[in-house]
């Protein structure tokens, strides 16, 4: 199971930017029966490795942007800090049970609103690279917390603020989300909820998965299948939701 998923999140990853901590930590949570502290812990460690083989492809191609990602790290990695250490911190009776309510809050939120911002964009003329940092500050922290949205909400900031072509929004958005995922899952593996078994089991599935996604995503249309994505990302945040209700 681990390797099937692996190599499904990797593809997702590799060819839309998004999908890294938005489907492991729900899949580790719901498929697997890890806790959500374990799973959240896993899946930012998990994101941030695969994500380096296709952000290498990205970088590659040019198709990074290094002034927009500059601007991103900026707001976002002392985001990604100040959630993971906020989340360590906690230590609230009954985590099991609103941990799942919360992710799948975030979730439902950062996939919604791109899947409804993805259909009415316009970007001519815009290059607004100074505002950047205030929409990825928080979008760090709730990365940090939760593992969840970078990918997708920091798409749609790059993609209504910035100028950029497609490709280089998913290639700044690849690295963007390396970097925050590997801030942020240094922290929560420091603090020991890293299930490496588990990792040494996803990662290889993950990487085949990513480098394909990459190299597959100029000949598929990405607008429908990030968009039917999108839509079960949802779906995965509403089930997890009602996971963490069914908690005694």
């Amino acid at each position: 199971m681990e390797v099937l998923l692996g190599l499904l999140i990797g593809f997702a990853i590799g060819a839309t930017g998004i999908g890294g901590g938005t489907l492991a930590a729900p899949a580790m949570i719901l498929l697997l029966g890890f806790s959500p502290r374990v799973a959240i812990a896993t899946a930012l460690v998990f994101s941030a490795i695969v994500k380096i083989g296709a952000s290498g492809i990205y970088l590659w191609r040019k198709q990074v942007n290094f002034r927009a990602l500059g601007y991103l790290l900026v707001g976002g990695v002392p985001g990604v800090l100040l959630g993971a250490l906020l989340f360590a911190e906690l230590h609230i009776t009954k985590s099991d049970s609103w941990i799942p309510v919360v992710v799948g809050l975030f979730i439902i939120i950062s996939a919604g609103s791109s899947l409804f911002r993805f259909s009415r964009l316009n970007v001519q003329g815009k290059s607004m690279f100074h505002l950047l940092p205030l929409f990825s500050l928080p979008i760090g922290l709730e990365t940090g917390f939760s593992s969840a949205g970078a990918g997708a909400l920091s798409s749609i900031v790059l993609l209504n603020v910035t100028d950029l072509s497609a490709a280089s929004v998913v290639g700044t958005d690849l690295v963007f989300g390396m970097i925050t995922a590997a801030t942020g899952g240094t922290i929560h593996a420091f603090h020991g909820n890293c299930d490496w078994m588990a990792l040494a089991l996803l990662l290889p599935a993950g990487f085949v998965g990513t480098v394909a996604g990459a190299h597959f995503a100029r000949a598929l249309p990405s607008r429908q299948i990030r968009a039917a994505l999108l839509c079960w990302i949802i779906f995965v945040g509403f089930l997890l939701i009602h996971s963490g209700l069914q908690q005694p």
